[in-house]
């Protein structure tokens, strides 16, 4: 029997599309500017920290309404979350890669422009498909390797003979933010491929994995905190140098976007690695 197809029009596919394009091109220059403005200078391990609260809490609410009740809520976390220590190591792995992934992003939109960021980012592609090759045993067709190499040949292309960069009022060092975005791409392909890896192992809730990875990821990025950034936090606090755009690249980080796209992902669960 031929499995029912989605529900969802080319238009609202289309229109995901555009708003998800927009609010990634929004996000990657407002990051650009929050780490190249005249004002204080916020610490970036805290915002890595909000960022995996935020989607905790979210994906807390969300496995709330999918358990129905609040008696199954909380018998799914006790037996999901505090009942199994070992599914919270297994899921501490992405966690941290996903930590230092994040935190490379910062470093690498402080000393690299916002476009030549967006454009060498896009290797996080041809990376997770062989991570996907590697780790789940897959083929890609000769198209799908095709697509990959033009990938990797428009970037090269594109850095051939880059565009002047813009003034800004900090010292940039473009060959530490290639080196962080090199490693931000790598962790973000291993990372993506082993959180599909762990939830396709068995039938536990997509949300309840996150639950557990979100938690590690908490501990992880606190610990972050501490160690880069410690002394000066407790002299100026969490939130110093916090502005409405850094907000704004919290609340939009890509990690939190998919909360906001599910509708398409909610029958189809062939893939997970864009969360």
């Amino acid at each position: 029997m031929a499995a029912p197809r989605e529900n969802v029009s080319l238009l609202f596919k289309l229109y995901c599309l555009a708003v998800m394009t927009l609010v990634a091109a929004a996000y990657t220059i407002a990051l650009r500017y929050t780490r190249t403005s005249d004002r204080e200078l916020y610490f970036s391990t805290t915002a890595v920290c909000i960022t995996e609260v935020i989607k905790l809490l979210l994906s807390v609410g969300i496995l709330a309404k999918e358990t129905g009740s609040l008696g199954r809520f909380k018998a799914s976390l006790r037996e999901n979350v505090l009942g199994s220590p070992k599914e919270l190591m297994k899921l501490s792995v992405p966690s941290l890669v996903y930590a230092v992934q994040n935190n490379m992003a910062f470093l690498a939109l402080s000393n690299l422009d916002a476009a030549v960021y967006q454009v060498t980012y896009q290797l996080k592609i041809p990376c997770t498909a062989l991570c996907t090759v590697l780790m789940l045993n897959r083929t890609l067709s000769k198209l799908q390797w095709i697509s990959v190499f033009m990938l990797c040949g428009g970037v090269i292309l594109v850095q051939w003979k880059p565009a002047q960069a813009t003034k800004v009022v900090v010292e940039q060092n473009p060959l530490l933010g290639f080196g962080a975005i090199a490693i931000a791409v790598l962790c973000s392909g291993f990372a993506g491929v082993y959180f599909e890896k762990v939830l396709k192992s068995s039938d536990t809730s997509l949300w309840v994995r996150n639950i557990q990875m979100y938690l590690s990821g908490i501990v992880v990025t606190l610990v972050g905190v501490y160690l880069s950034d410690g002394a000066e936090i407790k002299e100026k606090g969490f939130f110093y140098g916090y502005t409405y755009y850094v907000w704004f690249v919290i609340c939009k980080y890509p990690g939190i976007n998919k909360f906001w796209v599910d509708p398409l992902k909610k029958k189809k669960k062939k893939s997970v690695l864009s969360l």
